[in-house]
């Protein structure tokens, strides 16, 4: 094996330009799908980690009739039996977020407007989306507080500011009225334009007093130690709790929409990688089939001389596959550094589009993803072109006649 191995490797070097060329083709292809494949997974990335955190968090458990009407009158209730079916978790849960979200009409003075008011615990919080960095005028919350954050949008419609009262007035649990006075502690200027024209916070012991619900949540959040376990944790999660009350949601039937999306998004970007391969595929196809041509006649008197079809069909096949992992391994090397350096320093965007894209809650850079995966995908599917490749040699030296060749 080590005579044919070095038979392929000097056959290569026969004509230098043309193998040159050849893993120059593999070299740039694989190093520019490894870069693209790390940009557009970087972006998701960091999209999906947003979204979490501004949002849905890696899963929730709500109510088994939350998700057909999401009313109070459908929130969870936080019993010892739910506790007690989570305590076994608890290692693999980082945090839990326990939050009341629920419209109701706000009002100051002649101004009214829909709100979507949200009960938080305050210390939670601040580590599950750094909320108190969105105040700009007031202060933040404390758990004792009887107030409010407005956001932003909705003080501007309302014409509140810190210091104003807001009237609040809604359904609570099981058709109790809902109606308060909170004074406005502070002002959040969110980043997404919905929420900063709707959201009022506010503590979640004065949100379960103000909806009559003592005790009970609409949603927990739960944040895995591990977000790769967040699946499993899901599933795990759904058989220990009592399923005629609880249901457990992951992040992924939360945010359907969005996957939805970055599915359409990645078949549109496959197609360039596609392409990629393809010139790979020429490129190697072309090298094998100059060199069978060239060679024919040497093909031909080995054969006469009683060299055997298998171990000059290896040599071809084992040429194909230098070519290839030769150029595969080169523009590995060549993406490694790219990918590692724009993975801890992501290209910040600006002007306009940073605008846009902060005014929906994302951080306005472009992230490379450093999973191992995208590198070891190439080589790979570089492994299995140049295997099918390699098989045309093998199969023209199995097809040739050697008197005939031998005569021409």
């Amino acid at each position: 094996m080590k005579i044919l191995v070095t038979l392929a490797w000097r056959n290569l070097w026969r004509s230098k330009r043309r193998t040159m060329i050849t893993i120059a083709s593999v070299f740039f292809a694989v190093a520019l799908a490894i870069n693209a494949q790390s940009f557009q997974k970087g972006s998701y990335e960091l999209m999906i980690d947003n979204m979490v955190r501004y949002s849905t968090g890696y899963l929730q458990i709500q109510d088994v009739l939350y998700e057909e009407e999401p009313s109070m009158d459908n929130s969870l209730l936080m019993s010892d039996s739910l506790l007690i079916s989570l305590k076994p978790f608890m290692k693999r849960i980082n945090y839990m977020v326990p939050r009341i979200q629920n419209f109701a009409l706000a009002s100051a003075e002649a101004a009214t407007r829909g709100a979507m008011i949200t009960g938080i615990d305050p210390a939670i919080e601040r580590r599950f989306n750094n909320l108190p960095d969105q105040v700009v005028d007031g202060s933040y919350l404390n758990g004792s507080d009887h107030a409010v954050l407005v956001a932003e949008g909705l003080a501007g419609l309302l014409k509140v500011r810190t210091g104003d009262t807001l009237v609040l007035i809604g359904q609570g649990y099981q058709g109790s009225m809902a109606a308060g006075k909170f004074p406005v502690k502070g002002i959040l200027r969110l980043r997404i334009p919905e929420l900063n024209n709707n959201a009022v916070y506010m503590p979640l012991s004065a949100a379960q007093d103000f909806y009559a619900a003592e005790n009970r949540l609409t949603s927990l959040i739960i944040m895995p130690a591990d977000p790769d376990d967040a699946d499993r944790l899901t599933e795990e999660l759904g058989e220990a709790v009592d399923s005629n009350w609880y249901v457990v949601r992951s992040w992924k039937y939360l945010l359907q929409d969005l996957l939805s999306l970055m599915k359409f998004d990645t078949a549109g970007n496959m197609v360039i990688i596609y392409i990629l391969y393809l010139v790979i595929a020429f490129g190697i196809f072309g090298t094998i089939l100059s060199m069978m041509i060239e060679r024919t006649s040497e093909f031909a008197m080995l054969l006469s001389l009683g060299m055997k079809r298998g171990r000059l069909a290896m040599v071809c096949l084992l040429e194909s596959l230098f070519i290839s992992f030769t150029g595969a391994i080169a523009g590995a090397v060549l993406a490694l550094p790219v990918v590692a350096w724009y993975h801890h320093h992501p290209i910040p965007l600006k002007g306009e589009l940073a605008e846009m894209i902060l005014q929906y809650g994302f951080e306005p850079v472009l992230p490379f993803s450093a999973d191992p995966q995208i590198f070891v995908t190439q080589a790979v599917i570089v492994f299995v072109m140049a295997l099918i490749i390699g098989f045309y040699p093998v199969y023209k030296i199995f097809r040739m006649k050697t008197v005939e060749r031998s005569s021409r």
